[in-house]
């Protein structure tokens, strides 16, 4: 089916040899480009109305007349490559060797990417973690095994260096062995979060392998590239990350290696010789890069979160744009009082959005939105009568309602988190470069907290002013107005967000919400049960918390005795932002917004026999233009 743009959130991106691009959305469509990135096919969909859930595609495979798909949930599937129609589905609550399974147990959604393509078979991880082997040509399962080395995550397959196979999983390891065997007898840790790439360097007969989170010393403080010898042998490491390091692809001549990640930059590797030598960082990208691919000429494209897909030069010159058309709801924050109107940060700079709780039905209405950011509104806060946000990558901005800029600052590294005093005197920003207060009035700074061990990705005010940074490394620590230290302790996590609450703080992030009294060594309370991945935000109301992950789950939990009450995992997209709100008819509700701009509304109810969380309505933001320019630094190459 042709169509004249791609209507939803593009996840993977893979080269189609002579035929251009093949992109999986959020859906779990399929659409095929031209070189220029002009939409030719598409496999269709039902409407988004009708399944406003989708199952993402982050597994793809091409295994020569077919493409092979798997989902979120573990479904997979085999579609006709020139057609991108579907021709076989294997659901993932079935394709299982259910001997091995628990009473009951259903498959666990989770993003991965790995399928293996090798001698007429493939390779993949069903839902609950087994590998499914198949026959391509006949999509008959051959047989359903354990993982050699137990139960795992397999992100990635290598199968392209002589004699041996590489598989890659999302605990740090590398693999090598043989699938026909099914035995992989060398197992080398390279890292101690994912490792989303496995890559066969065919010039210097060895493996590059990039990783998350870096390991020893270097964990949760700077991450890159590792590479590795056939026999498992550890030759370099070269750290050049301060944040999830996503895509790796070699140029047709293996001269060239381009690597792609969160910090919003492609390097380009010198591979002429075995050393490892970046030699041009390619910056100006809208947004953090999650996938990266490479054609037969060696024209390079990088996907990053929101959904633009750029086509880049060998040299990283950007030669074009799919121009997409996106938005997302970032934060959620109530204005002060109106305890039902809400301020959001968003693609475009930020909305306001209300609670009418008249007549039978609830519902969100837009009411107000500020656009010409210079970047997407990663958090935005209240300050009296003004609001405070940060934009990608590096700006914080006052503004009042109106638009009009109040003052701005720009910061030496990418911006995470935003929080204002609680008398609207001051402005804490968490960057990759530390924390960065200033006066709220005239933009003057007053304080700068460096010396962390690692990027401060989380910022809070206590009650008593003092100011709270969350580091990468899940160093948590309040500061005097000196930038003293008056308080720490160590999460064992990474921080998302921190949520002050009187005397208690509530991190958001790794290992789930964790809940500390202010001046304590230790969590006094942690919400993780059947939480998937990280933990975004969290929102408490009637005692009870409501959690948001990136495994798009929206889950209910007594506040007291920590006890499960309720776990949905059909949010359309990535959730982000998050509150709760009283509505003028007493009741209690819970609004969720994230990827592609959607705001989902849940009434709460502990007091009958219905369920605990209800969603009532969706409400969907406009879509930013997609023609928004490219910063001056777009396509630049530095050292």
């Amino acid at each position: 089916m042709e169509i004249p743009e791609i209507p939803e959130r593009i996840t993977r991106i893979v080269s189609l040899p002579g035929q251009g691009l093949l992109a999986c959305d959020v859906r779990g469509g399929l659409h095929r480009l031209d070189h220029d990135l002009t939409p030719r096919r598409s496999s269709g969909l039902p409407a988004v109305a009708q399944d406003p859930a989708g199952c993402p595609v982050y597994g793809v495979a091409l295994a020569g007349d077919w493409i092979i798909t798997r989902d979120k949930t573990g479904t997979i599937c085999r579609w006709h490559a020139d057609t991108l129609r579907l021709a076989d589905r294997l659901d993932a609550r079935t394709t299982a060797d259910r001997s091995l399974l628990l009473e009951g147990e259903q498959p666990s959604p989770t993003m991965l990417r790995g399928i293996g393509v090798w001698n007429g078979k493939a390779y993949v991880d069903n839902g609950y973690f087994q590998v499914v082997v198949l026959d391509v040509e006949t999509f008959a399962v051959e047989r359903i095994v354990p993982w050699p080395h137990g139960y795992d995550m397999l992100e990635w397959f290598c199968t392209d260096a002589p004699g041996v196979h590489a598989v890659a999983d999302r605990h740090g390891c590398v693999h090598l062995g043989s699938l026909e065997e099914w035995s992989f007898p060398t197992t080398v840790r390279v890292d101690t979060s994912n490792v989303h790439r496995v890559v066969y360097d065919a010039r210097h007969h060895r493996f590059w392998a990039i990783g998350d989170a870096g390991v020893g010393d270097t964990h949760n403080v700077s991450n890159g590239v590792v590479t590795i010898g056939l026999d498992g042998t550890v030759d370099q490491r070269m750290h050049f990350a301060r944040n999830d390091v996503e895509g790796l692809v070699f140029s047709p001549d293996f001269t060239t290696v381009y690597i792609g990640g969160f910090d919003g930059e492609l390097l380009l590797f010198d591979n002429t010789t075995p050393e490892l030598t970046v030699r041009k960082r390619v910056t100006g990208f809208s947004h953090q890069i999650i996938d990266v691919t490479i054609d037969e000429q060696g024209r390079v494209y990088t996907l990053t979160q929101d959904g633009e897909i750029t086509a880049l030069s060998p040299e990283g010159e950007v030669l074009h744009r799919l121009d997409f058309s996106r938005q997302c709801v970032w934060d959620l924050r109530p204005l002060p009082g109106d305890p039902t109107t809400v301020l959001a940060g968003t693609d475009d700079g930020t909305a306001v959005v209300r609670l009418d709780t008249r007549g039978e039905h609830a519902r969100l209405d837009l009411v107000d939105e500020y656009h010409g950011a210079p970047g997407f509104a990663r958090r935005a806060e209240p300050c009296g009568e003004d609001r405070v946000a940060i934009f990608w990558p590096d700006t914080v901005r006052r503004f009042t309602p109106d638009g009009t800029i109040v003052w701005e600052a720009r910061l030496p590294g990418i911006v995470h988190t935003v929080s204002v005093s609680p008398d609207h005197s001051r402005v804490l920003v968490a960057c990759n470069a530390g924390g960065f207060e200033f006066d709220a009035a005239d933009g003057r700074q007053l304080l700068h907290v460096d010396g962390l061990l690692a990027s401060a990705w989380a910022s809070a005010y206590l009650p008593d002013g003092r100011r709270v940074l969350g580091c990468r490394t899940g160093r948590l620590a309040a500061y005097d107005e000196s930038g003293r230290v008056s308080w720490e302790t160590e999460l064992e996590s990474y921080p998302k967000r921190l949520l002050v609450d009187g005397d208690r703080l509530r991190v958001t992030g790794g290992g789930g919400v964790k809940e500390l009294i202010v001046g304590e060594d230790k969590p006094r309370r942690q919400f993780v049960e059947l939480l998937d991945n990280t933990a975004e935000n969290c929102a408490l109301i009637d005692g009870t918390l409501c959690v948001v992950t990136y495994g798009m789950q929206i889950a209910a939990y007594d506040h007291d005795s920590g006890e499960l009450l309720a776990l949905h995992e059909d949010l359309p997209d990535f959730p982000k932002g998050m509150t709760a709100l009283r509505g003028d008819d007493g009741r209690a509700y819970v609004v969720v917004g994230g990827r592609g701009g959607y705001l989902r509304l849940y009434r709460l109810d502990r007091g009958g026999e219905g369920p605990v969380l209800t969603v009532l309505r969706d409400l969907w933001l406009p879509r930013s233009s997609g023609a928004r320019p490219f910063p001056a630094a777009a396509g630049a190459a530095r050292p």
